[in-house]
C-alpha cells in the first residue's frame, strides 16, 4: 500500500513538473522590458556548433527523471524542480527580461540550422534565470547524489550546458552567473519543504 502511495505521489509530482515546465511557452511569448547584457557578452562569439550541446539539455531532463525513477532522490529531483521553475516563472512574470540574438540569416550548415529552429520556436525572452542551467543543475546535482563515482561528468555536463547558452546567444553571461548562484540556494530551501 505504502509502495502505492509513494508511486501516486511520484506520478502527480512529474505531472505538476511538466505543466509548469509548459508556463514556459506563454512567458515566452511575453515582449522583454529588460536586457541584462554587460560589455562581456559583446566579446562573447555565436558558437554555432554548440547548440548541439545547449539542445542535449532536452534530453538530460527526462533522462535524469528515469534514472532516478525508482531512488529515494526521486521525490526530492522533481520537488526542487518544481520549486525551481514556479520562481522562475514568476521571475519571468514579473521582470520579462530577454537577449539580443544576432541575425545568422544566410549561413549553412547543420548547426546554424538548427540554431535558427531554435531562435524562431525559442523566442527571446525568460533570459534571467535560465531555464537550462537551474535545470540542468538540478538535474546534475541529484544524478551525482545517486551516483557519486560520476560527480565530475556531471559537473562537466552542466559546465558545458552552461556555457553553451551564451555561446549560442541565448543568455547573456549575468544570466548564467546568477542562474548558478542562485540554483544552491533553491536546493537548499527544497530540501527544507521536502523534509
Amino acid at each position: 500500500m505504502l509502495s502505492l502511495i509513494i508511486h501516486f505521489v511520484k506520478v502527480v509530482l512529474l505531472l505538476t513538473l511538466s505543466f509548469i515546465i509548459l508556463l514556459y511557452i506563454p512567458l515566452n511569448r511575453q515582449i522583454p522590458r529588460y536586457r541584462l547584457n554587460l560589455r562581456l557578452d559583446n566579446h562573447v562569439p555565436l558558437i554555432p556548433w554548440t547548440v548541439w550541446i545547449y539542445i542535449s539539455y532536452y534530453l538530460l531532463l527526462p533522462i535524469s527523471v528515469i534514472l532516478i525513477w525508482n531512488s529515494r532522490y526521486i521525490i526530492p529531483l522533481l520537488s526542487t524542480q518544481i520549486i525551481a521553475t514556479s520562481l522562475a516563472s514568476l521571475i519571468w512574470k514579473i521582470f520579462p527580461n530577454g537577449v539580443s540574438r544576432p541575425v545568422i540569416g544566410n549561413s549553412s550548415g547543420y548547426s546554424f540550422r538548427v540554431l535558427e529552429l531554435l531562435y524562431y520556436h525559442d523566442r527571446d525572452c525568460n533570459g534571467l534565470p535560465s531555464g537550462h542551467i537551474l535545470h540542468t543543475f538540478i538535474s546534475c546535482y541529484f544524478l551525482s547524489l545517486l551516483f557519486p563515482q560520476l560527480w565530475l561528468a556531471f559537473y562537466v555536463i552542466l559546465l558545458a550546458i552552461s556555457l553553451s547558452t551564451i555561446t549560442t546567444k541565448q543568455h547573456y553571461f549575468l544570466d548564467m552567473v546568477t542562474t548558478l548562484a542562485l540554483t544552491p540556494l533553491i536546493i537548499e530551501l527544497s530540501s527544507i519543504i521536502h523534509l
